[in-house]
């Protein structure tokens, strides 16, 4: 008797795919509304106003950022009382309100935030020391924002991650309003006038909002439509362009009670608009952007140098920040920086196989599908692509354009915008270290104001 035998076969895993969710468009004088319809089990509804910033003083930006952001949170809070959920994200180039509310009460909601927005920030320019208590910016709003903003600072800014985080922004943008972070120092210079202006820095037609729920979607538009408010008063500031490459190149900033080294290394590279970031993208992911990537990989699972080092592109007014993060061992820090050279090195070189640069593209593709799985993702991802100053067509062929991509096109991605120009950044290190770049003063710490 004899018995058959079977080959086994491995299981393949079916590649993920994204088909953009269809979406309305309606262009105003006041900025773009788009609206998605979303059928689910729940009946909530998202919202996302988008606010674009165009810095004033540099030094002072960002902690103006930070100002205006929990100020706008509290009034849009108050605006909408029990109807949502209202959130003010504040990013060097933008606010970001997200609202959450059931359909039924989506329209109230929006004509509440949009009647809190439209009915003026409070002093102008000229009334900057002693604003009205009324508006979106008026003196006791202000102080209340300052103070907590003071609050986070000061249990924060002296963390070795935000030093760190501090020290790479500064590298990579230099003089320019981005490379700076808040500073207690500068908020008894935050005044209702200037937060007024930050406000009104940029056209009002590049402002954006998004809505995602249970349509139809002309509902929808209806609905959300008074999210963008009147003009301002205050006429646009121009924007300044950051420098291609600030000079100074790495530094190692001491702090001696750090308990391990923390790289931060990167530049700002080519945003979502150029037809090179979808290449860009996927040679960052390879790099160090899933737990596939090369850097796991060799710092983590080959050298036990650091947990989960990673590397991540972080789309910044016309451009993006490439930034490589890892937290390593300070007796391998020098060993670190070797590695991650190396494998710069053979990226740029398209010295990968074919299944890597496939499992990159699905993963690029799944996590965009992933994304816009739930009402609050889609919403999110809507909004990045329109403040990206992408139209929400570009979804359509996102997935087309990621498949598309050669190992040649990857290779040449990561030598012409990270390997040639050459990454600059900090380590925050316990002590200085042979092979680790030149040591800079830490910088001292601020005092908070007085209240």
């Amino acid at each position: 008797m004899t018995t058959a035998t079977t080959t086994p076969t491995t299981p393949t895993t079916p590649a993920p795919h994204f088909t953009a969710p269809a979406h309305r468009q309606l262009e105003l004088d006041r900025g773009t509304l788009v609206a998605v319809d979303r059928a689910g089990t729940g009946d909530l509804a998202e919202a996302r106003l988008l606010l674009p910033l165009v810095p004033g003083p540099a030094a002072a930006h960002a902690t103006e950022v930070d100002v205006a952001a929990e100020a706008l949170r509290e009034a849009l809070e108050e605006a909408a009382g029990a109807l949502a959920v209202v959130r003010a994200e504040a990013r060097p180039d933008r606010i970001v309100i997200s609202a959450r509310s059931f359909t039924g009460d989506l329209a109230e909601v929006c004509a509440r935030i949009g009647a809190a927005l439209g009915a003026g920030p409070g002093p102008g320019p000229e009334e900057s020391e002693g604003p009205a208590p009324g508006g979106l910016f008026g003196a006791e709003r202000v102080d209340r924002a300052r103070s907590a903003v003071a609050a986070r600072l000061s249990a924060a800014e002296r963390h070795p991650t935000v030093v760190a985080r501090a020290g790479f922004l500064s590298a990579v943008y230099g003089t320019h309003a981005y490379g700076h972070t808040a500073t207690a120092a500068r908020l008894p210079g935050v005044t209702g006038g200037a937060l007024a202006a930050l406000l009104a820095g940029a056209p009002v037609s590049a402002r954006r909002a998004v809505v995602v729920g249970r349509g139809p979607a002309g509902e929808l538009l209806d609905a959300a439509r008074p999210l963008l408010p009147a003009p301002p008063r205050l006429a646009p500031r121009a924007a300044a362009a950051p420098q291609d490459r600030p000079a100074g190149g790495t530094a190692t900033l001491v702090s001696p009670g750090v308990p391990q080294t923390l790289i931060r290394l990167g530049g700002h590279v080519p945003g979502r608009v150029h037809p090179d970031y979808p290449a860009l993208q996927v040679a960052v992911l390879m790099l160090g952007g899933y737990f596939g990537s090369r850097l796991t990989a060799v710092l983590r699972e080959r050298e036990g140098l650091s947990y989960a080092p990673r590397a991540v592109l972080d789309p910044l007014g016309g451009s993006a920040a490439f930034t490589l993060e890892a937290d390593v061992r300070s007796d391998g820090a020098a060993r670190a920086l070797v590695l991650i050279d190396e494998e710069l090195e053979r990226l740029a070189a398209g010295a990968f196989a074919p299944a890597e640069l496939l499992g990159a593209q699905n993963f690029t593709v799944g996590s965009m599908a992933m994304a816009c799985s739930s009402r609050s993702g889609l919403a999110s991802v809507f909004a990045g692509t329109l403040v990206s100053g992408l139209s929400p067509q570009w979804l359509g062929g996102y997935e087309e354009r990621v498949r598309a991509l050669s190992a040649a096109d990857v290779a040449r991605a990561a030598r012409t915008y990270l390997l040639e120009p050459g990454l600059t950044g900090v380590l925050v290190a316990p002590a200085p270290a042979e092979g680790l770049p030149p040591v800079r003063p830490l910088p001292e710490p601020t005092p908070l104001p007085q209240s």
